[in-house]
């Protein structure tokens, strides 16, 4: 584990105050819970995306990368 120290304004500061003393934890552990749980929630949102689109292109015929290169050849669309 690292150590580091971190700036709360007084806002953040007293919900962790109030949030230790409910809860017996420490603010660290406090901190550290939140951060795990949402790094954790920001993995379970791109593992959804990547599983909603998996296989988004299957339906094609045309293989991606002459696809890919046909439109770096083609005319740039400008000013939509």
């Amino acid at each position: 584990m690292k150590r580091t120290q971190i700036y709360l304004d007084e806002e953040i500061y007293k919900y962790l105050k109030e949030e230790s003393k409910k809860t017996g934890k420490s603010i660290s552990e406090l901190i550290r819970e939140k951060l795990k749980k949402e790094i954790n929630q920001n993995k379970e949102n791109l593992l959804k995306t990547i599983r909603e689109t998996a296989g988004i292109w299957s339906y094609q015929t045309e293989d991606v990368e002459e696809f890919v290169r046909s439109i770096r050849r083609g005319e740039r669309v400008d000013n939509l």
